[in-house]
């Protein structure tokens, strides 16, 4: 009868111990659910109020007289293509933080003579724009104007005047300036000992110097070699210097000699 008892004293403690047990567990776990939920309130709450700062300052600072964009500085600025630049910088202005300078050095690099364009904000109201530059290299009058060109052939602008050091291009279509521009590296060493240079066909390029009156057909490579080994040779010839109309040096180790008219009919 004790055992039996004991035993149901036994069954009824455990029972009631594990019944706690849950009740303790589901308490825990609707405090935990309700602190989740107020931390979630309250991080909410935390997010629009930051929100609502942010995007009151950034009314602000938009609309902030200090950084509204007052000058340009510009560093290695074209030569040729000021008045186009300043026109493409005078669509932009307004808040430093809003201009969009991906979209304004798109429309630099727009211009021939602007290779490249670094774009940067000094704060409050300075933008800077570093340049990048296509040099000219060629010359071509046209039309009461110089045509300015870079040694690709890539026209930079117009002048009235022609600035000082360039090749002078005589050539009357697109296919010729770019059969020269390819070969503008072996024009380079001759500098301004060129008086012009053009194109024809079958000779391919046709070098003027200042320094002497003949033109030079100089092939398609070693310009500067084969005319130093020009006139070395010239010093020896047997016939008068100024008879010579052309010197073709296309052919390696060959040299050939077209003279005046005059000569030509003497036995």
């Amino acid at each position: 009868m004790k055992d039996a008892l004991g035993a149901s004293l036994k069954f009824e403690t455990e029972f009631f111990r594990k019944s706690n047990n849950l009740t303790l567990t589901r308490e825990k776990k609707i405090r935990s659910i309700q602190v989740r939920t107020v931390h979630m309130l309250l991080l909410l709450a935390l997010a629009v109020l930051a929100g609502l700062v942010i995007s009151r300052a950034a009314e602000f600072l938009l609309r902030w007289d200090a950084l509204q964009v007052q000058q340009f500085r510009l560093r290695r600025q074209p030569l040729f293509a000021r008045a186009r630049v300043a026109a493409i910088l005078g669509q932009y202005g307004g808040n430093i933080l809003a201009m969009d300078l991906q979209d304004l050095q798109a429309q630099l690099t727009q211009v021939p003579e602007v290779a490249g364009a670094s774009i940067r904000r000094i704060l409050p109201d300075t933008v800077e724009i570093d340049f990048t530059l296509r040099r000219p290299f060629f010359q071509s009058y046209r039309n009461g104007q110089y045509l300015l060109l870079d040694a690709n052939g890539l026209e930079l602008g117009r002048e009235r005047e022609c600035p000082a050091g360039l090749v002078a291009l005589r050539a009357g279509d697109r296919a010729a300036v770019e059969a020269i521009a390819a070969l503008s590296r072996e024009l380079r060493p001759l500098g301004d000992q060129i008086e012009y240079v053009a194109y024809d066909e079958p000779h391919g390029v046709v070098l003027k110097l200042r320094t002497v009156p003949e033109i030079i057909y100089p092939g398609e490579g070693d310009f500067a070699a084969k005319i130093r080994r020009y006139f070395r040779i010239k010093e020896r010839l047997p016939f008068a210097a100024a008879a010579i109309r052309s010197v073709d040096l296309r052919i390696p180790g060959r040299i050939y000699f077209a003279f005046e008219e005059q000569l030509q009919g003497k036995p």
